[in-house]
This record gives structure tokens, C-alpha cells and sequence, in this order.
């Protein structure tokens, strides 16, 4: 008889560790409502420009020139560009043939005042009837510094350069 009552216990006390652990399984939250799907953001779009042979002459600027066309103070490694519609045509000098605060990566470096850049950052409209270059629409104008005698003498011997370069943009 005691060997009957250890199986009805041992019986009893497997269904109650059978039903506990099921209860401790069981995924909490389950009776919840499912959360809602969350969209995906929106794949970022990037476009390539490149351009060989354009020109790029040098500029300086002086000490109380007001504030660049780009809202930027003149710093050394930033260029001009021609707006991207001549004003004679009733372009706006305020857009840039290249946006503004774009980087250009050269496809060789340039030295300005003894530091060399290889790549420089639009803040400035120049040339605004394509009258210097109209033949290289990706004409840069490189800041060589505030104008002084050394400033000056290495913009003039810089003189005018034909470069490659590109820049990245987000695509719109």
C-alpha cells in the first residue's frame, strides 16, 4: 500500500512540476496586443559628379570683405564657383554651379600658403557672367588667404591651372 501511495504522490507531483513549468515558459505579454511594424526609413541616394580640365586660378580677399556669398567667412581651403545661371541671363549669384558647403576632392593636391589641400569647400559665387571662363563651367576660384603682399604674389603666381576633381551629392 505504501508503494501504491509513493506513485499517486510521485504521479501527482510530476503533473504539478508539468503544469509549473508550463506556466513559467509561457511567454509574458503574450495576451498584449502585437506592437506595430515600424517602417523601414527610406534608402539614401548619392550621386557622383567628376569633371577633368576645368580651370582654377586663385584669389585673395580683403581683411573687411563682408562675408562670403555662401553666408561663410574666407578661409584657406575654399574656392568659388560660377552661379549655375550667368547673371547676364538672370541668374541668381546666390546659387552656386555647385552647392554650397560641397566638398570638390582633387585629383591632386594644391598648396596654399605652404599647406597642401586635397580638397577644398565651396562657400563662394564668382564670375557671375562667365565672362572669365565661359568655355569651363567648373571654373574654381581658390582662396589664398586675406590680400596682402604675400597673399597677393602667390595667388598671381598660381596663375591658372587646368585640374580634375569630383563631389558627392545627395540625390533630390
Amino acid at each position: 500500500m505504501f508503494e501504491i501511495n509513493n506513485r499517486i504522490i510521485l504521479s501527482v507531483l510530476a503533473v504539478l512540476f508539468i503544469v509549473l513549468l508550463a506556466i513559467a515558459i509561457r511567454q509574458p505579454g503574450s495576451d498584449k496586443k502585437p506592437l506595430p511594424q515600424t517602417k523601414s526609413p527610406e534608402p539614401q541616394w548619392y550621386v557622383v559628379f567628376s569633371v577633368k580640365n576645368q580651370k582654377a586660378t586663385a584669389y585673395t580677399e580683403a581683411s573687411q570683405a563682408p562675408i562670403s556669398s555662401g553666408g561663410k567667412e574666407y578661409a584657406l581651403g575654399t574656392i568659388a564657383v560660377h552661379p549655375l545661371v550667368p547673371s547676364q541671363y538672370g541668374g541668381d549669384p546666390r546659387v552656386p554651379m555647385i552647392p554650397f558647403n560641397t566638398e570638390i576632392i582633387l585629383s591632386r593636391p594644391i598648396t596654399i600658403q605652404g599647406n597642401e589641400y586635397d580638397s577644398l569647400k565651396v562657400i563662394d559665387t564668382g564670375d557671375i557672367n562667365y565672362r572669365l571662363w565661359p568655355e569651363y563651367p567648373y571654373w574654381i576660384d581658390v582662396f589664398h588667404g586675406t590680400t596682402n603682399y604675400y597673399s597677393h604674389k602667390a595667388a598671381l603666381n598660381y596663375g591658372t591651372d587646368l585640374i580634375d576633381y569630383y563631389w558627392v551629392e545627395k540625390w533630390r
